[in-house]
């Protein structure tokens, strides 16, 4: 038999959990630019910015983190040291300091 006076306290909903996504990257600097390498969806997204993150210059796609660098270091070269250069992007994308975040 049940109690008509006595108060239920019904159980709250629970909010959903927020959502939130880790980044998780490069960054490297070579003259006056900067470049990140991000996952992405199971590819890797790159960008080349002004040193001072400002503005975006290019930005791309590749499969794999290496390949993202070295295609944000051969974007670089060609933009300061024009299409006649001698620099090899994969030389100089190994000899940066690429910092993991």
């Amino acid at each position: 038999m049940g109690c008509g006076t006595c108060r239920h306290n019904a159980a709250r909903a629970q909010a959903p959990a927020p959502l939130f996504q880790i980044r998780q990257g490069y960054r490297a600097g070579w003259s006056e630019l900067t470049f990140s390498v991000e996952a992405d969806s199971g590819d890797r997204t790159l960008r080349v910015q002004n040193a001072g993150r400002t503005q975006t210059l290019y930005t791309a796609h590749r499969g794999a983190a290496r390949a993202a660098m070295v295609a944000a270091v051969e974007f670089a070269i060609f933009l300061v040291l024009g299409p006649q250069s001698r620099v090899s992007p994969d030389r100089l994308a190994t000899e940066l300091t690429w910092q993991s975040y």
